[in-house]
């Protein structure tokens, strides 16, 4: 349930929800997301270290630059853990190849994030 804890606090940011919307797509330097975010560098590090406590992101060293990542895996478990909860939730999730379950985006408002 801590693990939920840390992933709902860093969710709860716009601008963290934005970087992670990028960060799916493609992987990004810190300077990549202070040019598209036009916010200081020490701010754009300070999200990100939310989101990496979070295990939301992954980080990869290349020279001096620290490039992140989505870990799209965990945010899938996440998500799946929370909402199983709920029975309303229930009919959400089905098993695909082989793995335990998967969020089905059903519902485009789940994959809407403003």
């Amino acid at each position: 349930m801590k693990d939920l804890v840390y992933f709902f606090q860093a969710m709860s940011d716009k601008t963290r929800q934005r970087i992670l919307l990028l960060l799916e797509e493609r992987e990004h330097c810190v300077s990549e997301l202070v040019d598209q975010f036009k916010l200081s560098q020490p701010t754009i590090s300070r999200h990100l270290a939310i989101l990496k406590q979070a295990g939301l992101v992954k980080d990869c060293r290349c020279g001096q630059k620290v490039y992140y990542q989505l870990d799209s895996d965990w945010m899938k478990k996440c998500c799946t853990q929370y909402f199983k909860q709920f029975k309303c939730c229930q009919g959400l999730f089905q098993p695909i190849s082989g793995k335990k379950s998967s969020l089905i985006k059903t519902n485009s408002a789940l994959k809407e994030v403003n």
